[in-house]
């Protein structure tokens, strides 16, 4: 079962916790029943429609608690079947009210696209009495606008090392756009409420707070999304996902998808406190040791992620300094130096390209600039990426985003070195160890699928991918070299399929496919 959606607070007492335990249980009922008239339901289990609803009560040392969980399977397609529980847990003690509300979902359909969005039960539980805080944050759902008098108090809240929520700062476009981005801020706020802060600053304000936060800030109907992690240097940029003005206005719902799958995505991996531990049956028993052992491999594994993070963050730093050396020495005649006499390139004046930047945010960030500045020798259509909503929001969406920058780059500095008169294909190529190669190994690179691959027609064709007509009169190819980005992550690890024409009339790469593994399956998968 996956954890879509986790929402955390707690409130100081204001009343006697058997009467706090009454309030959230009339606030659940009327969320399940979808009936505001029936406000009361049964201890133990109550199905109403589709949807299976249990009850349950626990008493601790001084701590009570009610748990509402709902089960419910829609109607679906075939043989599939998608079952979405939602779970309520609050735990009253003499002083402070503890609240959990969690989303899972489970399928038989692996490759099934989920919405996420928080349950309005989090909206019923909202309006309780109290101020709801996770941290030093405030739990809420509306879009919170910043006037200019108050942009240091969010830079103050957004660089407080207690903030527990990320924070999603919407900026007002330079032109008039009949309020879309506003628009798009309430969707967000709708959805990722209870588990993020959504900001919405108006051309005064962003002015204002881009003169204090420089390049770490956000103008010009851009948006940023601000997670609880340092900000104090433009070195901590990396850390906070950016989504340019031209992006913002490109897409709507996408958008919205995105910025919503990035901060549940982070609230599944908040652990709850320890209070919860009520409801495991035995505080210090064998169950509750077992979700404690959970709990501390998951933040191990957050540290992992956070390490891989940095390395893939110098690697990219490196990278870029390669190539701004590489760019210098060829524009003073020396680029054999370079090269170390490998192959010279031949020699020629080139236009000016725009600028390669060092990193990239996602897999979607490495697409789009791989789009603007390497198209003298990769073609990347827009047909090429796919479904990358879920890899763009994941974990490890930053380091699977700036390896597939990492890889594009490798294919044009290839075909660039083709042009120059190297010899042999990517995997000869990129095995001599020439500046910005790709590793060759089988883990990381295939210049063919297998045999059973390539004999099955149902996966071969699922490789067949759109390419100009200068290189197949079709339009159309079969790729089966591809770059893969991550053999972890399951069926969602990114792959890259590329056709190599730089023998060709094009004398470019072609990539054909950017997306996740299950949308080019083979017999193992």
């Amino acid at each position: 079962m996956s954890v879509l959606y986790r929402a955390l607070w707690s409130d100081e007492a204001l009343t006697n916790n058997r009467e706090v335990l009454s309030l959230a249980r009339k606030c659940f009922c009327t969320w399940a029943t979808h009936d505001h008239e029936w406000d009361t339901l049964p201890e133990g289990d109550t199905v109403i429609g589709a949807r299976r609803v249990t009850l349950r009560t626990v008493d601790g040392d001084g701590t009570h608690g009610l748990e509402g969980v709902s089960i419910e399977a829609p109607p679906g397609n075939g043989d599939s079947e998608t079952v979405w529980t939602t779970t309520m847990r609050v735990a009253a003690s003499a002083d402070r009210v503890y609240s959990w509300v969690e989303l899972s979902m489970e399928t038989d359909d692996l490759t099934q696209r989920v919405k996420v969005g928080r349950p309005r039960l989090v909206d019923e539980l909202l309006r309780l009495p109290g101020q709801h805080m996770l941290g030093a944050s405030l739990v809420y759902t509306d879009v919170l606008d910043v006037p200019v008098d108050g942009v240091p108090i969010l830079i103050s809240q957004l660089r407080n090392p207690k903030r527990s929520l990320p924070m999603l700062v919407f900026s007002e476009p330079g032109d008039p756009d009949d309020g879309r981005w506003l628009r798009i801020a309430e969707r967000t706020a709708r959805r990722a409420g209870g588990v993020a802060t959504v900001v919405t600053l108006r051309n005064p304000a962003a002015t204002a707070f881009r003169s204090s936060l420089g390049q770490l800030s956000v103008w010009g109907g851009a948006e940023r999304t601000y997670v609880p992690a340092p900000l104090e240097s433009e070195a901590d940029g990396w850390r906070h996902r950016y989504i340019p003005a031209h992006r913002m206005q490109a897409a709507d719902i996408a958008t919205v998808d995105r910025l919503v799958y990035a901060v549940t995505q982070l609230s599944t991996q908040r652990r709850p406190p320890t209070v919860f531990a009520l409801f495991d049956g035995s505080v210090d028993g064998r169950s509750a040791q077992l979700v404690s052992d959970i709990n501390e491999l998951g933040f191990e594994l957050e540290l992992e992620r956070e390490e891989r993070g940095q390395v893939e963050r110098t690697l990219a730093k490196a990278n870029g300094h390669l190539r701004r050396l590489e760019k210098e020495l060829d524009e003073r005649g020396l680029a054999e130096l370079f090269w170390e006499t490998h192959d010279t390139p031949a020699e020629q004046d080139e236009p000016d390209e725009p600028d390669e930047p060092d990193e990239v945010q996602d897999v979607t960030d490495a697409v789009l600039t791989a789009q603007l500045t390497l198209t003298d020798w990769v073609v990347l259509p827009d047909s090429a990426p796919r479904e990358l909503d879920g890899i763009d929001s994941g974990p490890n969406a930053y380091a699977w985003g700036n390896t597939t920058w990492r890889g594009l780059r490798a294919l044009a500095a290839y075909a660039r070195a083709k042009a120059a008169g190297a010899t042999g294909d990517f995997w000869a190529w990129c095995e001599r160890g020439e500046p910005h190669a790709w590793p060759a190994t089988p883990k990381k690179l295939s210049m063919r699928e297998s045999e059973t691959v390539e004999n099955n027609a149902g996966l071969r064709r699922a490789r067949i991918f759109p390419v100009v007509e200068d290189v197949d009169a079709t339009g159309s190819i079969y790729m089966g070299a591809h770059l893969k980005i991550s053999e972890g992550g399951g069926d969602l690890a990114p792959r890259v399929y590329f056709h190599d024409d730089t023998g060709g009339t094009t004398g470019k790469v072609h990539v054909g496919f950017v997306g996740p593994h299950h949308l080019v399956p083979n017999t193992r998968s």
